[in-house]
């Protein structure tokens, strides 16, 4: 009796499947398969972006609106530096608080999931779609990785606005929280633009009424959007540089189109190999690379049509359920596909948007088939656990990578070779002193891809290690290459500064003097190019230029340095070479 009465409890924990169940599983599904990784560190971008980015340790307004880190390049992402900023503001760099938030977005993304599925398919189909979403391997990037908090928090924020407009009687109230939503997620990334097509092919397909003010409502949130970029943050367009294929011309580019549209499909079923950064291009048209990826894109659409025909036939609901989100995927992979230029190949976190379009046809195809009948049920039930313990035992695995720089990059460069990969791990070696290390990873990056920044690191090493000639080879290599990440200037100014120090370690003031006049040019306010511009003269007996050079250099700044070198010179003292 009581055995009995301990299976019809735990039947009655899932049947029957209400809401309040479906969101406690999903909270605690959530939780068991990223929670180990609330205890990784600050890895890849996290750095650069959270714990070295003086903008976002104090809230300014100004910073978080205006030109920063955040809002340049083309892009304009004004609320994640916001968020940042206050999590900084109460977390400093304690970064388990940092995962522990992105842990309640993803979840909360994955009930607005369901809320939202519902209404189109059965609980449990609904659910199981939600879990997948959930749990996939492909999300680790997403959740795991701070700094790609942005592709959560778009997000949420576009899903509630997709949650609101469902229903046929929407009030004014509604469609303002609509459009206030849908301009939060405009302002987290450029993405949430998708979400207003979403919006309005909604609303188009099931209900019509009110559209022409879903659609004037969507015109005034874009010119809103564009006031606050182009007004307040000075943003406009410009595509990244640095990638590869952003490199490319576009005709070039659609060259490896078939090979990322599979790239994302396969590793949606097979999430195996994933790895961060990927700057693969496909640069000829071959079989492997051109011809068998756009083979299985069509076997792909070939059925997806074969699916929609059986569904049109059969109900014609259904089959508007398959539009929609048949759109919504190919809304999604669209914007992947190097059309329009992005920073890398390929990146897990941007399949967050398109991965639910995806899943939506899979449930569309789930309930049109009637896998989850009374027959069959069991055994999908069964398959369904076997999944989703096999995506999130991955997913606990992959979120072992994450657990600091050295354990991410060291995984992912045996997956692919990698120029930024390899740069990054030379950098994580150059910290804790390890030069050899560092050096070798640095020489692996260059040779993959030299640009000014891997050269200069290598010239770092060797200034550590106390080869100044091979510091002046590598630091005057590093001018000659392009940086491509910035903006307003040609070069990084430590590159001018290094090379300088160098030259007038090695007594070459001539050579100190030329390459620091070039470094002027692309830096005139920079204190310690004056510096070295006006010791170099001094060594050279250029009496007025060494003095000119170091006025400009205690004007520029004021310190016991400055003032007693300008001091020195006026005088006609010895001056020794500036110490670090």
């Amino acid at each position: 009796m009581q055995e009995k009465e301990q299976e019809f409890s735990l039947k009655n924990l899932f049947v029957p499947l209400t809401t309040f169940k479906a969101i406690h599983i999903i909270v605690i599904v959530g939780f068991i398969v990223f929670g180990n990784m609330l205890f990784n560190g600050f890895v890849w971008d996290d750095i650069g972006y959270i714990i070295n980015n003086q903008e976002i340790h104090a809230f300014n307004l100004e910073k978080i609106f205006g030109p920063s880190i955040f809002n340049n390049g083309g892009y304009y992402r004004p609320l994640p530096a916001a968020y940042f900023a206050f999590l900084y503001l109460l977390f400093h760099d304690i970064s388990f608080f940092y995962h522990f938030f992105q842990i309640i977005i993803h979840i909360s993304n994955t009930i607005l999931m369901f809320i939202f599925l519902k209404h189109f398919f059965k609980r449990n189909i609904a659910l199981f779609a939600s879990l997948i979403f959930l749990v996939h391997p492909m999300q680790v990037e997403s959740v795991s990785f701070i700094a790609a908090s942005v592709s959560p928090l778009f997000f949420l924020f576009g899903m509630i606005a997709l949650v609101f407009s469902v229903g046929e009687k929407i009030s004014r109230k509604k469609i303002f929280l609509i459009a206030i939503s849908l301009l939060l997620s405009f302002l987290i990334k450029e993405t949430g633009f998708l979400f207003l097509f979403l919006v309005l092919f909604y609303r188009f397909l099931f209900n019509k009424k009110d559209f022409l003010f879903f659609l004037s409502s969507g015109i005034l949130i874009t010119l809103i959007y564009f006031s606050i970029r182009f007004g307040m943050g000075g943003v406009y367009f410009k595509s990244p540089v640095l990638a590869p294929i952003a490199r490319l011309s576009f005709l070039e580019r659609l060259m490896s189109t078939p090979e990322i549209v599979l790239h994302y499909i396969k590793t949606f079923f097979f999430p195996i190999n994933l790895a961060i950064n990927q700057f693969w291009v496909v640069t000829r048209i071959d079989f492997f690379s051109f011809y068998f990826p756009l083979f299985v894109i069509m076997i792909f659409l070939s059925l997806l049509v074969l699916l929609g025909r059986h569904i049109f036939k059969t109900n014609k609901k259904s089959f508007t359920i398959l539009l929609f989100f048949t759109f919504w995927f190919l809304l999604g992979i669209g914007m992947l596909t190097q059309i329009l230029p992005l920073d890398m190949t390929v990146a897990d976190r941007w399949f967050y948007f398109p991965m639910m379009g995806l899943l939506g046809i899979l449930a569309t195809a789930l309930q049109s088939l009637h896998v989850f009948d009374k027959k069959l049920r069991k055994l999908w039930y069964v398959t369904v656990f076997i999944l989703i313990t096999l995506l999130g035992t991955r997913t606990i695995v992959r979120n072992t990578d994450w657990h600091d720089a050295i354990t991410l990059y060291t995984h992912d460069s045996t997956i692919q070779d990698n120029f930024d990969i390899e740069n990054a791990l030379g950098n994580e070696y150059m910290s804790i002193q390890e030069y050899d290390k560092a050096l070798t990873h640095f020489k692996r990056s260059a040779n993959l891809f030299p640009y000014e920044m891997n050269l200069f690191n290598i010239g770092s090493v060797y200034e550590k290690i106390g080869d100044r000639q091979k510091a002046i080879e590598y630091y005057s290599d590093a001018l000659k290459k392009d940086h491509y990440v910035l903006i307003s200037h040609k070069h990084i100014s430590f590159t001018y500064e290094r090379l300088g120090y160098m030259l007038l370690l090695d007594k070459n003031f001539g050579e100190t003097k030329k390459q620091v006049v070039i470094g002027l040019s692309d830096y005139p306010d920079n204190v310690n190019l004056w510096i070295l511009l006006a010791v170099s003269n001094y060594k050279l007996q250029h009496q007025q230029e060494a003095l000119f050079a170091a006025e400009k250099a205690k004007t520029i700044f004021p310190n016991d340095q400055t003032t007693s070198l300008y001091t020195k010179m006026l005088n006609n003292q010895h001056v020794d070479i500036p110490k670090e």
